[in-house]
């Protein structure tokens, strides 16, 4: 079981175009978008890299505007959950996930944007050591009330997250 205190999401994100932003700045990014846009898709995904005494946890938030691109933002934090076990690791991945779409959700509905469906990309699929976790995770993905997205369809994860784990 992951402690409260592993998943207390950090509140500051990088974006490459924007640099370092409070999550309620995101959320006014986000906001400023979907009053603007149609066709937009809300991402949240996590993917880790082993290292040798840790690993390196990479969450992200994607605004994607269909057709137009998207903008995305990062955080970066370094644990020893999962260092024994992918099961562990692939868990915590989604915990990540799962808690900094949670407060996204919240400021989302605090700014009046209730009805913005949130994407949790999983780095689990159907190809390599994963495949026996993606029944749990994509089922603890959608009773927490959100949309689930695994390999080859979860580029938040393994695509944008993965490039910062080194």
């Amino acid at each position: 079981m992951v402690s409260k205190k592993e998943i207390k999401i950090k509140d500051i994100f990088f974006s490459p175009s924007r640099g370092a932003l409070r999550l309620e700045e995101i959320v006014d990014i986000i906001g400023e978008a979907l009053r603007k846009e149609n066709g937009c898709r809300l991402i949240v995904g996590t993917d880790s890299k082993r290292h040798t005494d840790y690993l390196i946890y990479v969450t992200v938030i994607i605004l994607y505007r269909i057709g137009k691109g998207g903008i995305y933002f990062y955080s970066r934090r370094r644990s020893e959950v999962g260092r024994y076990s992918l099961q562990a690791a692939i868990y915590h991945e989604t915990a990540l996930s799962l808690a900094t779409a949670a407060k996204l959700d919240d400021l989302l509905k605090k700014a009046g944007l209730a009805k913005v469906e949130i994407e949790i990309h999983s780095d689990v699929g159907n190809h390599g050591k994963t495949k026996e976790l993606i029944q749990e995770v994509v089922a603890w993905i959608n009773s927490s009330g959100y949309t689930a997205q695994i390999k080859p369809d979860s580029f938040g994860a393994s695509s944008v997250a993965d490039k910062y784990t080194d």
